[in-house]
């Protein structure tokens, strides 16, 4: 039995009770079977990792794999499932179809309230709720008559949504007959070398409106501060926000000349940024008042580090630093002005020293058991987190059923992607908004899925 300890930068909290759900919509029938069987030779024979277990060491609590050294028979690399239905996937009440593109942002019920048609009752929510003895990864596969639906979990603490997309391009590769590069990180920890947080002076560790290391007080008067919020409006609606491509790229363009004529340079935003925008605004629009408020985005660092700089395809984990924007946010803040916050503070968050920053701080606040909420006492918090761009190329065409292929083999099967995760317990207002990417042959569609998902307040 290979023991292998979790990296710190993958259990901040409260990332070590969350169980991801990814559900990847498909225009087409798929082959069970051999989706089945290439999982199977992925684990088996490749990433050996993803058939894991976890468990907490008694001492300490922390968390770690513990990877047979050769797999039983009877050992179960994963949990499969699947289903049959003889209808169209229309046929699902409230299902998220993207509206046209001409009906502009369109509220949607959220996917917790179709999500049992496609994952089994018994699968654990968080993982606190889960016994240990169990697979890392949960699949159920359900094939409808025009339609299948892969619905995905996997433990936070194992990776980010960049990571899952790797094991999906891995796993579709081996259908397709592409062997997958050897994985990186599969027992060492690649940040390990990286400078600590005693190795830096208290100025670059101790940054208003960013991650700190708190002394014992401090945050119970953040929570305080939430008090009156959470009295004030108790009932929280979640919704799954369809906003088309067409308007966002608009609205960059007319920000983008009106950014650059404010503050004479081209900030050069993104869509991204107009939908962090978009969504703080409707967060806040109850709020007349202005209150001071941290906008936290989590930042992808695959690329931007030696650690990570190649093979990037190979690496699963939680490879994520955060971007901080501190401004005054009321309803009548211009959505130009937040979007040329948040491209700042990701700029600033991705240069290379700054990541470094971020990760020392990030692995102090796991060591004390300090939540990752970045929130200054007495004031707001808001967080978004964009994984559209991992889903990008994904390509399911290798698995359809060659009885159902009618369509010219060089087109990829056209899909899209919805997902969440949290913790069901815990207030949603100061939220992570997870940013699946509707896959359309390849390319960015024409609708995009903004999914609410739980994340703070935490203990």
């Amino acid at each position: 039995m290979d023991i292998i300890p979790v990296p710190l930068t993958d259990q901040p909290k409260p990332v070590p009770s969350i169980r991801t759900r990814t559900f990847f919509v498909l225009n087409d029938q798929l082959d069970e079977e051999i989706l089945r069987n290439s999982l199977d030779t992925l684990i088996r024979n490749h990433w050996q990792k993803l058939g894991a277990r976890f468990t907490t060491r008694r001492d300490d609590g922390w968390i770690e794999y513990h990877l047979p050294l050769t797999f039983d028979d009877n050992y179960a690399l994963f949990n499969w499932t699947s289903k049959q239905y003889d209808h169209s996937i229309d046929k699902i009440p409230s299902f998220p179809r993207p509206p046209a593109p001409e009906k502009g942002i369109v509220l949607l019920p959220h996917l917790r309230t179709i999500e049992e048609w496609f994952r089994p009752a018994d699968w654990p929510i968080e993982c606190e709720r889960d016994e240990l003895d169990k697979p890392l990864i949960y699949a159920q596969v359900s094939l409808f008559a025009d339609a299948t639906v892969i619905a995905i979990s996997v433990p936070h603490v194992l990776g980010d949504q960049l990571g899952l997309a790797n094991i999906i391009k891995a796993w579709l590769g081996i259908i397709g007959g592409v062997t997958p590069p050897p994985m990186v990180g599969i027992k060492d920890d690649i940040f390990a070398n990286m400078k600590d947080y005693a190795d830096y002076p208290p100025q670059d560790v101790k940054r208003k409106g960013r991650a700190v290391v708190r002394t014992w007080w401090e945050y119970p008067l953040v929570i305080l501060g939430l008090i009156p919020e959470l009295i004030r409006d108790r009932v929280e609606d979640s919704y799954t926000l369809f906003i088309p491509v067409p308007l966002v790229e608009s609205l960059r363009e007319r920000y983008g000349k009106e950014l650059a004529g404010k503050y004479g340079e081209n900030p050069s935003i993104t869509n991204g940024d107009v939908v962090s925008a978009i969504l703080l605004k409707f967060s806040r629009m109850g709020y007349e008042t202005p209150q001071m408020l941290s906008l936290s985005q989590t930042v992808n660092i695959r690329g931007r580090l030696p650690e990570l700089d190649q093979n990037r395809d190979a690496f699963i984990h939680n490879s994520l630093a955060y971007g901080t924007a501190r401004f005054p946010m009321s309803r009548s803040t211009p959505l130009s002005e937040i979007a040329y916050r948040t491209r700042k503070a990701i700029i600033e968050a991705t240069d290379p020293r700054d990541i470094g920053i971020s990760i020392a701080v990030m692995r102090e606040m796991v060591r004390r058991r300090q939540p990752a909420h970045i929130i200054r006492p007495f004031e707001r918090s808001f967080h978004v987190t964009n994984w559209s761009g991992a889903w990008r190329g994904l390509d399911f065409s290798p698995a359809v059923k060659k009885d159902e292929r009618e369509r010219d083999a060089s087109t990829p099967v056209k899909a899209f992607v919805l997902g969440y995760g949290g913790i069901a317990s815990r207030p949603q207002r100061c939220e992570d908004i997870s940013t699946p990417l509707h896959v359309n042959q390849g390319r960015l569609a024409d609708m995009v899925s903004y999914s609410q998902h739980d994340y703070h307040v935490q203990n």
